[in-house]
């Protein structure tokens, strides 16, 4: 049925026009190869559309339902051209982003003039913060920088990669003076943790060769990887941080990693979006934009 499209737009002209001759005048056709169109459709269809006398032209039962759902493709088809002509546009106009503490500070706003010198009519409103928003109340066009793990977001949404960055266990020299360097695996589940909120809890730590521990809660919680790593270099408590972000303490020797030899593990960040607005400039923009600037931290 796909190639009877056109004649289907020319259906609903001979309907709208009352005649086979002013139908051709508007498509800019001959009666006669208007005439022709129609007949094709009919043969297509299998059923009549049109009783035709001199004077007028009637629908008939099955022509005038198929008249109502010739309409709706034709207006379904006029929104798919208006969508592919915004496609084509240059990117303008609001987009709201949530981003992730970490993300958004170290690969969303040192970027920004670069990405305003790119796309100068986009209009960011950008909320840096580690709270999941609502999508379903869209309070948020765009979210940066969390796990794809987060049970509280909606199944529909895409999610593309971002980031993926090792992560490690370490602990000032302060909080080892005080509780001890753990020697084996064992040992800490006598020790004290510090984690940021917005991971999922993680009593059981896998270590190499499947070996499996039982850690305490944490003693303290933040919703910042700064204050998580702040708080780890006031000695107090073992963090798990990504090592990219505490690699300057541990060649300071302000924070000593642990057990690197047998437990490794990755953190991930994730765009998230609707896919009906994939192919909108201004989303467009935004996303490749953003995977450009990540490109580094994407390991294999």
């Amino acid at each position: 049925m796909v190639t009877a499209i056109p004649y289907m737009m020319t259906f609903i002209e001979v309907v709208e026009k009352q005649s086979f001759s002013r139908a051709a005048g508007k498509l800019d056709l001959s009666a006669a190869a208007v005439s022709i169109q129609m007949k094709k459709l009919e043969q297509e269809l299998g059923f009549s559309l049109l009783q035709r006398s001199t004077r007028t032209l009637k629908l008939t039962e099955q022509g005038a339902r198929f008249y109502d759902h010739c309409k709706e493709l034709q207006a379904l088809l006029a929104v798919t051209e208006s969508f592919a002509d915004r496609v084509h546009q240059e990117p303008e106009g609001k987009l709201r982003v949530v981003s992730s503490i970490y993300t958004g500070h170290r690969y969303l706003i040192e970027h920004l003039s670069e990405f305003y010198k790119r796309y100068p009519k986009i209009q960011l409103d950008v909320e840096i913060s580690d709270r999941i928003p609502d999508f379903s109340r869209q309070e948020v066009d765009i979210l940066v920088g969390f796990s794809n793990r987060y049970k509280e977001l909606p199944g529909d949404l895409y999610c593309r990669r971002l980031l993926s960055v090792s992560a490690l266990f370490s602990a000032s020299p302060t909080y080892l003076k005080k509780f001890g360097t753990p020697k084996s695996i064992g040992d800490l589940k006598n020790h004290e943790f510090i984690y940021h909120k917005t991971r999922s809890p993680q009593q059981t730590l896998k270590f190499f060769a499947d070996i499996e521990t039982i850690i305490p809660p944490a003693k303290i919680t933040f919703n910042s990887v700064d204050a998580v790593i702040s708080a780890g270099l006031q000695g107090l408590g073992i963090i798990d941080c990504p090592e990219l972000i505490c690699r300057p303490y541990l060649k300071s020797g302000r924070l000593i990693p642990l057990f690197v030899d047998i437990f490794s593990k990755k953190m991930e960040g994730y765009l998230f979006y609707d896919k009906k607005n994939v192919m909108l400039p201004k989303f467009r923009a935004f996303i490749d934009f953003m995977i450009e600037k990540t490109k580094h931290l994407r390991e294999n």
